[in-house]
């Protein structure tokens, strides 16, 4: 039998350098579509807390604690499991809202959530869009002295104000922390960048006049998309500290099936926003 020619060595050097080029590639790509994976997740999670957060309003007078917790339990799947020992289980936490709570203040996920309170940023924010709270208090009002402008009743229909009014809409936004290695620090400088650009288009600047004063281009989109607005210096804050956060943000209404009531600290009147 003939035996076959050995391998040039030459060529066992090209595989070795083809490798070492496609092979990290590779990784970051599998990385990025994981990550992508889970922020479609935390996506759709976002969505459906916006649902729950709506369908407990609409039955509990709007009461704002009561929406937030519903939410919370929402998007509890996408927090990842809580430490063992510290909440019984997932059951037990989904049935007790409090233990929500406990599921990112303990336990493995206790630092990152010690760094977004640093930051006064809440993990899932509630707010009511209609009613607005520029309307609240004529609403509240609009019964005459002998109902004291505790609550607006359901099913009224006096008017288009009143009809429009107990439309409740509520806005969720869940500022959700990116866990892949590489991809999120990625997408979390992509989505800075993004809202550099936007913001400069909605300005009118000419983005090629904008001056890099030293660094990357990329730092200085992240120093632009954080000059936004608060929320987004407070994230780029978090990623100084390697949480690498967006904002996912869905909206939902429903028509109210109680009546809207005017409870102070967890009434409408505490996360009713006018934009």
């Amino acid at each position: 039998m003939k035996r076959s020619p050995s391998t040039h060595p030459g060529e066992s050097g090209q595989a070795v350098v083809e490798s070492a080029l496609v092979i990290p590639v590779m990784v970051f790509l599998i990385l990025g579509i994981l990550q992508l994976g889970t922020l479609h997740h935390a996506r759709l999670m976002t969505e459906y807390a916006a649902y729950r957060a709506v369908r407990a309003g609409i039955v509990n007078g709007g009461d704002c604690e009561t929406m937030k917790d519903a939410a919370y339990v929402a998007v509890l799947p996408t927090l990842g499991p809580p430490a063992s020992g510290e909440v019984k289980g997932r059951v037990d936490t989904l049935i007790n809202v409090a233990k929500v709570h406990d599921a990112y203040t303990l336990g493995t996920n206790a630092e990152q959530n010690q760094r977004y309170q640093q930051v006064d940023l809440e993990r899932v924010r509630v707010e009511v869009l209609n009613p607005r709270r520029s309307q609240l208090g004529t609403l509240f009002a609009s019964y005459g002295s002998h109902m004291q402008g505790r609550e607006l009743d359901y099913d009224d229909i006096r008017n288009a104000q009143v009809i429009e009014a107990n439309l409740l809409t509520v806005r969720i936004t869940y500022f959700y922390e990116m866990r892949i290695p590489f991809a999120n620090w990625q997408l979390h400088a992509f989505y800075m960048g993004r809202e550099a650009l936007n913001g400069l288009a909605m300005r009118g600047v000419n983005f090629t006049t904008q001056k890099v004063n030293g660094g990357s281009l990329t730092k200085h989109l992240e120093d632009q998309g954080a000059s936004q607005d608060d929320d987004h210096q407070k994230i780029r804050t978090l990623a100084n500290s390697n949480v690498f956060a967006i904002p996912v943000i869905a909206t939902y209404s429903m028509r109210m099936q109680s009546n809207l009531l005017n409870s102070g600290a967890h009434g409408p009147t505490s996360c009713a926003v006018d934009g």
